[in-house]
């Protein structure tokens, strides 16, 4: 992916500082991981890095074959992004080919089955009015199979899926129904079960929505007290004022 096809008007992403060993020493890094098979890339932290736009990280990881997404779970090693490529060009070839058969055999049967209604039907008194038909369900065949499970071969492990990758997150990056990614991973490998990186992000926002919710209640409790406490520091003065007015007072009258 070229720089020149960045959206300018994108936030510019950021990415884990790490140390790294670089020439003699240690240097300071940035760190991206794929998405897919959390393969590790490093941007050693120049000084033009430093001094430049936040998009000159962005741009040193795409120079080195990188796709960098507008999440982490988006980013892609060089590998997988060629391996990507290469699945959905052999898949968009496969599909193309299939399409003109598949039209055929949908046409074919629908012509058979509307032959066969006429035919059954009684002679009508009127002409009749032929209702809409709905165009059936795109079939997954062999092809379709082959690549949804080569992907779940890349990120299924030993108890459901790697990483942020879900039923719903691979169909989205093959362009496929749901169905049938669930269809071959529960026919092949097995249940879906619970995302580690899901299970961790639930845990963690739980952990924090409970530690917010009591800094905001103790927070109101001490803002209460401070009013009451400022209410009660202002009632002071005015009564000392008056004290004080009836002192100079008793000082003039009374000697």
């Amino acid at each position: 992916m070229s720089t020149t096809g960045r959206t300018t008007n994108a936030p510019a992403r950021h990415f884990e500082r790490a140390t790294v060993a670089h020439a003699a020493g240690m240097a300071t890094a940035l760190r991206i991981v794929c998405g897919c098979c959390e393969a590790s890339g490093y941007a050693i932290l120049s000084a033009a890095l430093r001094q430049g736009p936040p998009e000159a990280v962005t741009d040193h990881f795409r120079a080195g074959g990188w796709t960098v997404g507008a999440t982490p779970a988006d980013d892609r090693c060089p590998a997988c992004r060629r391996n990507t490529s290469t699945r959905n060009r052999m898949k968009g070839q496969t599909m193309a080919a299939a399409k003109p058969r598949k039209a055929a055999a949908t046409a074919k049967a629908l012509a058979v089955r509307t032959t066969a209604a006429a035919a059954a039907a009684p002679a009508p008194t009127e002409a009749p009015t032929t209702a809409p038909q709905a165009d059936p369900p795109p079939a997954m065949d062999r092809e379709d199979r082959r690549i949804i499970t080569e992907k779940l071969d890349d990120v299924y492990g030993d108890r459901g899926y790697r990483g942020s990758w879900t039923d719903t997150t691979l169909a989205r990056d093959l362009n496929v129904p749901r169905a049938w990614v669930s269809e071959v991973r529960e026919a092949f490998f097995g249940p879906e079960g619970s995302n580690p990186l899901l299970d961790e992000y639930t845990a963690e926002k739980e952990g924090f929505d409970r530690l917010h919710s009591g800094f905001m209640a103790a927070r109101k409790a001490h803002c209460e007290e401070h009013d009451r406490l400022l209410k009660m520091a202002m009632d002071l003065s005015r009564k000392a004022d008056d004290i004080a007015r009836i002192g100079k007072r008793i000082e003039r009258e009374l000697g």
